[in-house]
């Protein structure tokens, strides 16, 4: 045997013991990053969890938010800033909305337009079914109420809680839907609030749908500069 192999075969397990070594090593390398792994992705999850809840909480808020808002019939929900610059007579205040769901009200309860199909200047809220005079001067405001079969109801239009206008619609004694109309000239001030309600003679319902068959409409003729 030559002197070389007798050296390599006294040296083989000096290799083998490096190589284990190195694979000692390496193995405890991968098991540190597979619980590096495991605990990123158990906080991974955790943070999502959370997340979620947040996220279901802030919508539960934004729900009772609006609730609390559309029950406000009366009080001010919107910012109305009064001291601004007078506005130009170009200034276009008008408004058109549509009832697109049958109500079923009682007496002095607001009729509720909730599609909103024009609404210049902002004035009008289809959360509390309000008007809201931004710009002083002389309107034109309009309605329209369809009844069911066999019933009759009528619906007043209001500024400030004082009835301007009131309108019957009656299909009382025949078999099909029966509509009417009101319109009223008013001059408005600023901040005046201007709904449809219904009045004292009703045993019906309101009938809406995307035809357009109750609406609430109103523009400015006139604006009066101060």
């Amino acid at each position: 045997m030559s002197v070389y192999a007798i050296l390599a075969f006294c040296c083989m397990p000096l290799v083998y013991a490096e190589d284990e070594n190195r694979i000692h090593t390496l193995q405890h390398d991968v098991d540190t990053l597979r619980a590096m792994v495991q605990v990123l992705t158990t906080e991974n999850k955790l943070y999502k969890t959370e997340m979620e809840l947040m996220t279901e909480k802030m919508r539960q808020l934004e729900s009772k938010f609006d609730r609390e808002l559309s029950g406000q019939k009366h009080t001010d929900k919107r910012l109305l800033i009064t001291d601004q610059p007078p506005v130009s007579a170009s200034h276009h205040v008008a408004f058109y909305t549509q009832l697109t769901k049958t109500l079923h009200l009682a007496t002095n309860q607001m009729v509720v337009f909730d599609h909103i199909e024009l609404n210049h200047g902002n004035a009008y809220s289809s959360l509390d079914g309000e008007f809201v005079c931004t710009v002083q001067g002389t309107y034109v405001l309009s309605w329209t109420i369809t009844c069911s079969d066999n019933t009759a109801i009528e619906t007043e239009l209001v500024v400030n809680g004082i009835v301007k206008g009131h309108v019957f619609t009656d299909a009382g004694n025949h078999a099909d839907f029966e509509t009417n109309s009101g319109t009223a000239v008013l001059d408005l001030n600023v901040g005046d609030r201007i709904w449809i309600r219904v009045g004292r003679l009703f045993n019906g319902q309101i009938i809406g749908s995307s035809l357009g068959s109750s609406t609430f409409s109103g523009f400015l003729v006139n604006q009066q500069v101060i």
